[in-house]
């Protein structure tokens, strides 16, 4: 549990997460007077992330998901939404709720014209692919167009002066990848009130140095993929005002986003600007957050980040410098101003996502880096005594606070799992009294859950201490794993329960039989 104030969710991965890793949990539930005021059928399913719990009188919030019903296999569609779950904030709930409803709304209308599209296309494919059968380049039309159409959404600040939320607008079709649009909405947390983005284009034009400002510093690789008009780009959009940028707070400060391919190409990604709230003279004090605690993620592009290292007011340029190697995997050195950490080398990591961290307990440097299969390790430097190397542990920093955070590292047990404990955080490193793995697999995610079938029947022990039965062919869903003890749910949650394994030459036995002859599907990484 969080306080809300300090509540930063991270997003270093959203291209890890687009590509491998979804942390969407998701429990399906029909809402069926939801359904009754769409002309379109959509289902709506409440995610088993963490509800955000807080002290009292903050915002507490939840997210849920809307799935597009539709019975036609080569196009999907899902929104994100958020809810809040206390009843503290009444105007602030009606608003956050309206803002979605239309937002549902639109998606569905989207989602009829992307569903239609894909049928043309898969018609047109059909037809091309009959036409040329038996032709020389045959091949070339056995094609089947799947179409997509996705918003994500992350809360990036929640406290009781401002919910802001970020929203990631995915679509495919076809073709070599996606495209992504970024954008947040940000609500006066007392009123409800959208707070719209020209209502800050007062700061506009220190918003548009700063960006200048950063871009100046950063590497000479960074900058040389930089359109060499996107000098043009930026003025432009401010002379529009921040309308036409995505845009969104954090406890640091406004997030400014552009598009893809707008000044930097596609494979750079959405370039975002996180300026500080001291930056913005004159900003409305009532909008301040209360407390000092703040991240500040440095660009694994190459372009640099104003970082205050050491508290004393003064900015340092901080960004990040890849070492590419074919054989080793790359390896990474951060640029401090004129000091350095490196990280990598021996280790096939082909990403890093820093990070810096002030918080109560003191300055941080935080890499996470991502290795094959997905797996992650989490370095933690110490900024205040000269960027020593604290601790390294296997995981991911999936959100963090002042002095916590919680961190989901991979885990083998009848397959390979996310699974995710809480931690404090200081100058000697991560600590936690979680004793168990509670693993990222509920079934109510949907489809990022993962069944493991039964190829026999198993014994097991029910919430009620009793000795129970399941039969061949049952799905189960594994949730905790806690020493030699292995608890699950069906996907129903009708049955559930635990079972105990002996672990034996790197295989593990129920009862004396082996995982692979009592389970299908297992889904074992790396």
């Amino acid at each position: 549990m969080e306080d809300c104030d300090m509540k930063r969710r991270i997003s270093f991965i959203l291209v890890v997460t687009m590509m491998a890793i979804a942390l969407w949990a998701c429990d399906i539930k029909a809402k069926k007077e939801d359904t009754k005021k769409e002309e379109q059928k959509t289902e709506t399913v409440v995610e088993e992330q963490k509800e955000e719990t807080v002290s009292a009188g903050e915002p507490a919030y939840a997210y849920t998901a809307v799935q597009y019903d539709n019975d036609y296999q080569y196009f999907d569609g899902k929104i994100q939404c958020v809810e809040l779950t206390d009843d503290g904030h009444p105007e602030l709930k009606e608003a956050v709720n309206n803002y979605f409803s239309k937002q549902i709304q639109q998606f569905n209308k989207s989602c009829e014209s992307y569903l239609e599209d894909s049928k043309k296309a898969n018609q047109k494919l059909s037809k091309d692919e009959e036409d040329n059968a038996g032709a020389e380049n045959e091949n070339v039309y056995d094609y089947t167009a799947y179409y997509s159409y996705d918003i994500y959404c992350e809360v990036t600040r929640c406290d009781n002066e401002m919910l802001s939320i970020k929203l990631d607008e995915y679509s495919f079709t076809g073709g070599a990848h996606g495209t992504t649009i970024e954008y947040g909405v940000t609500f006066d947390a007392k009123t409800g009130e959208i707070l719209e983005n020209s209502s800050f284009d007062g700061f506009k034009d220190i918003v548009k140095e700063e960006i200048l400002n950063r871009i100046d510093n950063s590497t000479e690789e960074a900058t040389s993929s930089l359109f060499e008009d996107y000098k043009d780009t930026i003025n432009h959009h401010f002379e529009g005002g921040l309308s036409t940028l995505g845009v969104y707070f954090n406890e640091r400060g406004i997030v400014v986003a552009f598009e893809q391919a707008e000044i930097v190409p596609y494979a750079a990604g959405i370039p975002t600007f996180n300026i500080p709230y001291s930056k913005l003279v004159g900003f409305d004090e009532k909008y301040l957050p209360e407390g000092d605690f703040y991240t500040a993620e440095i660009p694994s592009n190459g372009f640099a980040e104003m970082v205050d290292v050491n508290g004393d007011g003064e900015e340092t340029p901080v960004y990040l410098e890849t070492i590419p190697d074919e054989d080793l995997g790359d390896s990474y050195i951060l640029h401090i101003g004129d000091d350095t950490i490196e990280n990598g080398g021996d280790d096939a990591y082909y990403m890093c996502s820093p990070m810096f961290v002030h918080s109560s307990t003191g300055n941080y440097f935080i890499l996470d880096c991502t290795g094959m299969s997905d797996w992650h390790t989490t370095y933690l430097y110490n900024a205040d005594k000269n960027y020593t190397l604290v601790q390294s542990i296997s995981g991911n920093i999936t959100e963090i606070s002042d002095g916590k955070c919680t961190i989901q590292a991979k885990v083998d047990a009848f397959g390979s799992w996310g699974a995710k404990k809480e931690y404090t955080y200081d100058g000697n490193g991560f600590v936690t009294t979680d004793k168990v793995d509670n693993l990222d697999n509920l079934p109510s995610k949907g489809d990022d859950a993962i069944g493991i079938t039964l190829l026999k029947k198993l014994t097991y022990t029910d919430k009620d201490g009793k000795q129970q039965t399941l039969s061949k062919g049952t799905v189960i869903y594994p949730t905790v794993l806690d020493g030699d003890k292995l608890e699950f749910m069906t996907e129903d949650g009708a049955e559930s329960g635990y079972f105990t394994f002996e672990y034996k030459d790197g295989v593990r036995y129920v009862d004396g039989v082996s995982e692979y002859d009592l389970f299908a599907d297992m889904p074992y990484a790396g």
